[in-house]
C-alpha cells in the first residue's frame, strides 16, 4: 500500500479532535487518558465541534496526530470522519488536500504498474 501523506492541521477544533478519536478507535475515557485531559474535555468537543482548544491542547493534539499518521488506515479513517455528513460544497480544505494526495498516490501506483508491464 502506498504511503498517504497526512494533511497539515493548522488549528485544531473539536471537530478535528473527535475525528482523531474515531481514527484511533478510542472511547471518550480512552482518548482522554491518551491525551492526558479530562473526559469532560472530550465530551465538550463532541458537544461543540467549533470549540478551539487552548494552545497547550493544540500541542497535545499535534503530538497524538503525528503518532497516528504512521498508519495509512488511521489517516483514511481520520479523513473519512472529517468528510462525513458534508456536502461537496462545504468540504474541509484539509479533506480536499488529503483527497488530492490520495489521488496522486493512486496515479503514482498506476504509473509504476504501467512501467513494469511495459518492461
Amino acid at each position: 500500500m502506498t504511503a498517504i501523506e497526512a494533511p497539515f492541521i493548522f488549528s485544531w477544533t473539536g471537530r478535528e479532535a473527535i475525528a482523531l478519536q474515531v481514527a484511533l478507535r478510542m472511547t471518550n475515557d480512552g482518548f482522554a487518558a491518551h491525551l492526558g485531559v479530562a473526559v469532560r474535555t472530550v465530551a465538550a468537543w463532541k458537544a461543540k465541534p467549533s470549540i478551539v482548544p487552548t494552545n497547550e491542547l493544540q500541542d497535545v493534539l499535534d503530538a497524538a496526530y503525528r503518532r497516528m499518521t504512521d498508519d495509512p488506515h488511521r489517516v483514511r479513517r481520520f479523513l473519512h470522519v472529517l468528510d462525513s455528513g458534508q456536502s461537496r460544497e462545504t468540504t474541509s480544505p484539509v479533506v480536499m488536500a488529503a483527497e488530492m494526495t490520495l489521488m496522486q498516490a493512486r496515479i503514482d501506483e498506476l504509473q509504476t504498474q504501467l512501467k513494469e508491464q511495459q518492461s
